[in-house]
């Protein structure tokens, strides 16, 4: 019911803004979306060949589709509404239900639903309220707020769902831009502390046509525990302060380089005692373009640092926190492994061997930042909850494992685009795995249609 409200609603507010003058009168009204089909397979995504548990970690085939429909209207005095709708659905056949966590549900939910004030209060101000996408830099902190298990029966790492619900002020005082942002990221219930809350601030600064630095600070402050409030006393609180420094020294070559400190306190296993937080990122990125070659060839590297807790010590924390990142360092990997306590190193390359074709590889070298940092559960969840990866311990060696993506790209027109993804992940001595441990490997075929 509540499904066809957010319909029924969303309807109403383009109809409203098109044809009602008393309430606003509309400049402009813009449709778009896309919708994607894809077929996946996954294999020994448990990194065993067998388990007690649900057999579709070993393997996993499906069909499925993500439609995406948004209305953007231009009003009067540089104020704009947004809303998006998003379905995402395995292929199964109607599901008339269309109950919570229904095995083939066919709700369509709210994705993006914000208002836009341009030069609110004075010129450089604009003001965004409401659920947005809200990404900062290349994503290692600030990206994607993330689906949460029971909200698509997809696993969650292929899903689209990344906004945040906020508020969102930004002041663009060319070349320097800032950006206040308020976020509930999660709260199930009206009770006070049962909330995950996002607040901080995002400088970026135009040194030069080919230089940018942008300087950071986030809050989050997390009372979303078990228990009764009385067994909580203390929020967790984890601070991110870093830079970012993005250039283009030479023509065709793209380089960054980002540094980051957490700080704060979290709480244990019991949610009574309090430890301080302390960890460390750094990630640098270069890419060249081959572009008075025929076929454009492009390589690339990068090199990921991100702290792992060191469970000798029992007053500190030195687990990076993954805070709501969008990045994806190798296919398989964003799906099983959390973005915590690894050091990675990825070589890229692609070319197009015809117009309308490219073809892309990227490998990625992992190996874990502390080779004593407890458990490792995957970040993403499948089914309504199930995860790959569940409090695996690590082994006190170094080698997290080795992945591989190859993807080819089809545009067959300017809206019509085809793609083929195969990978594989082979891991290391890092995790402790049965004896006969089996290689992850995916192949994900999709066709994307945008309007």
């Amino acid at each position: 019911m509540g499904k066809r409200l957010i319909i029924v609603l969303a309807l109403a507010l383009l109809v409203g803004l098109t044809f009602s003058a008393a309430y606003a009168e509309v400049q402009n009204v813009k449709v778009s979306g896309d919708i994607t089909m894809s077929g996946v397979l996954r294999k020994h995504f448990g990194l065993m060949a067998a388990t007690a548990g649900d057999k579709s970690v070993l393997k996993q085939s499906f069909l499925m589709s993500q439609t995406r429909v948004r209305v953007d209207a231009d009003l009067t005095d540089n104020v704009m509404a947004t809303v998006r709708l998003i379905n995402e659905r395995i292929w199964n056949g109607q599901n008339d239900l269309n109950t919570a966590n229904s095995a083939n549900s066919t709700n369509i939910d709210l994705d993006l639903a914000f208002v836009t004030l341009k030069e609110f209060l004075y010129s450089p101000l604009t003001l965004t309220v409401g659920r947005q996408n809200i990404k900062f830099g290349n994503g290692l902190v600030i990206g994607k707020s993330g689906a949460s298990a029971n909200t698509t029966n997809i696993p969650t790492d292929l899903s689209e769902r990344r906004a945040f619900d906020a508020i969102r002020a930004t002041l663009d005082y060319d070349p320097l831009v800032v950006d206040l942002v308020y976020a509930k990221v999660r709260q199930t219930t009206t009770v006070d502390r049962n909330d995950i809350v996002l607040s901080g601030v995002n400088a970026a600064y135009a040194l030069n046509k080919k230089t940018n630095i942008s300087g950071y600070f986030y809050l989050k402050n997390d009372d979303f525990k078990a228990g009764a409030a009385a067994s909580r006393p203390q929020s967790d609180k984890v601070k991110t302060v870093g830079v970012l420094v993005t250039s283009t020294p030479i023509d065709n070559l793209n380089a960054s380089l980002e540094a980051a400190y957490q700080f704060g306190r979290n709480s244990d296993a019991t949610n009574l005692n309090q430890k301080r937080h302390s960890a460390w990122a750094l990630q640098a990125m270069a890419d060249y373009t081959f572009v008075k070659v025929k076929t454009t060839p492009k390589v690339g590297a990068s090199y990921t640092y991100l702290s792992g807790r060191d469970t000798g010590n029992g007053t500190v924390n030195e687990g990076w926190d993954p805070m709501f990142y969008d990045q994806a360092l190798n296919g398989i990997t964003y799906a099983l492994l959390p973005m915590t306590n690894m050091s990675v190193l990825n070589l890229k390359a692609s070319c197009k061997p015809v117009e309308d074709v490219t073809l892309a590889a990227n490998y990625g070298y992992y190996d874990v930042a502390q080779k004593n940092g407890g458990t490792l559960t995957s970040p993403s969840t499948y089914d309504a909850g199930a995860v790959y990866l569940n409090a695996v311990a690590y082994t006190g060696e170094s080698h997290l494992g080795d992945a591989l993506d190859l993807t080819a790209v089809y545009d067959y027109t300017e809206d019509v685009q085809f793609s083929l993804t195969g990978g594989l992940f082979r891991a290391g001595n890092a995790i402790t795995i049965a004896s006969d441990k089996q290689v992850a490997q995916q192949v994900i075929g999709s066709m994307k249609v945008t309007f």
